[in-house]
């Protein structure tokens, strides 16, 4: 099983702040991967939570190619609950994907990831570089 380390930044009420490794493991039989991980820590009444998770290159698993895929709330929201997330929340950023390409989208009726094709509009498509989940 793949582990990824990474650091996250603990800070208390009185605002002294230490650096602590935490470690994220890959679900087993996941549908989706990810270069990094930043987990952003915040106290809610004296106890340390997760509050949001910054997945980097996030990609999912297509007829047994990881893939990148397009920005949308389908797309977000399903590869965050498949993370163990409620949601994906503001903040995500995004990069352009090439003409003439294929790329992730997920069929919300087929309850799976497939291919989508771009086209050859000459202009950006819109995929996830980072996401944000909750």
């Amino acid at each position: 099983m793949k582990k990824l380390v990474i650091a996250a930044l603990f800070t208390s009420l009185s605002g002294v702040a230490a650096a602590n490794a935490i470690e994220l493991e890959t679900m087993e039989n996941s549908n989706v991967a990810f270069e990094k991980a930043e987990v952003t820590i915040a106290a809610n009444q004296g106890v340390f939570a997760s509050s949001v998770v910054t997945y980097y290159s996030p990609r999912v698993w297509v007829n047994g190619r990881l893939q990148p895929f397009f920005v949308g709330s389908t797309n977000g929201n399903q590869f965050c609950e498949e993370r163990g997330h409620n949601q994906e929340v503001s903040g995500s950023t995004i990069t352009c994907g090439e003409d003439e390409s294929s790329y992730a989208n997920y069929d919300w009726y087929g309850k799976s990831w497939v291919y989508k094709s771009t086209g050859s509009k000459n202009q950006c498509y819109q995929l996830y570089a980072t996401i944000k989940c909750q």
